[in-house]
């Protein structure tokens, strides 16, 4: 059992499904669906639990009845809320409007980036980052030296993220020619893999000019949404128990198609037979 701290969201979801894809001015009938949990922390420390590991969330939730009901959801699913800080004003929801082909659109509020207080500091095997903000950086050096480093790609590229292995979606360095030598100046000099998923494509990891690449597990898709965070969680997972990068991207498109399967942001939990078959040990460091 690993000890793995997640800054990350927790969100209540509103699920509205779409008979068909959004069309602009169109007029497309819908069922509601009601809400769920979701966001980053909850769709990729799920998984982890059931796959043995003690995980934290840390994020911010509003003193509000959403905000009850979210971290109770969190307490259920055997998630440590200890670092959760409740704050004045509402919680919210998002909208997520999930069409016929499972492709999901999200509308939300404007919310402020600050980081939730205090901050953990004591050490751990893994801190992954999918959080919005240029605060989190400095906490984020910190942590280098003490365990293994994880973040999602910051949205547009425009905030500092040091960490060791960065993921991204193709579709967030379409832009840049060379995505190594761009992840480099978002992560640091301390960026061992750049991780790009690419859907139905795929996904990739970059070292320099070393490149692994593993296909897309063939899948019906329900619902695209969480599909990243549980491919974050597999990644992690497979990395803190020693395994290669390349077997580590396999197992992280596993965890994904499990949750492209079923309409919900979590994986299902089939995927808990899948985890009987693979271990958990002490992270080995992956390098180039």
């Amino acid at each position: 059992m690993a000890k793995i701290r997640l800054l990350a969201n927790l969100n209540c979801d509103h699920v509205l499904s779409l008979a068909e894809p959004l069309l602009a001015g169109g007029r497309i009938s819908y069922q509601d669906q009601g809400r769920r949990v979701g966001g980053g922390g909850a769709n990729t420390g799920v998984g982890l639990v059931w796959a043995g590991h003690e995980v934290s969330i840390m994020t911010r939730l509003g003193n509000d009845a959403t905000g009850d009901w979210l971290l109770d959801q969190a307490q259920r699913f055997g998630l440590n809320t200890q670092y959760i800080e409740r704050v004045s004003g509402e919680t919210g929801e998002l909208l997520l409007l999930v069409d016929s082909q499972g492709e999901r659109t999200i509308l939300r509020q404007p919310r402020p980036t600050l980081l939730p207080q205090p901050l953990p500091l004591a050490a751990s095997d893994c801190l992954y980052v999918n959080y919005d903000g240029d605060a989190v950086a400095d906490y984020m050096s910190t942590m280098l030296s003490q365990c293994l480093v994880v973040s999602q790609y910051p949205r547009a590229g425009q905030w500092r993220r040091p960490c060791h292995i960065m993921i991204a979606s193709a579709l967030d360095l379409a832009a840049y020619e060379d995505a190594w030598q761009h992840a480099q100046q978002v992560a640091g000099d301390s960026l061992r893999w750049l991780i790009i998923t690419d859907g139905a494509q795929g996904a990739k990891a970059l070292c320099g000019e070393q490149q692994l690449s593993v296909p897309a597990l063939p899948v019906t898709v329900v619902d695209t949404t969480g599909a990243g965070d549980t491919f974050a969680a597999g990644l992690i997972h497979a990395l803190l128990a020693g395994t290669a990068m390349p077997e580590a991207l396999a197992q992280a498109t596993v965890w994904a198609a499990y949750t492209l399967s079923v309409s919900s942001s979590i994986p299902s939990e089939q995927l808990k037979d899948y985890l009987q078959t693979t271990p958990t040990a002490d992270f080995v460091p992956s390098h180039c």
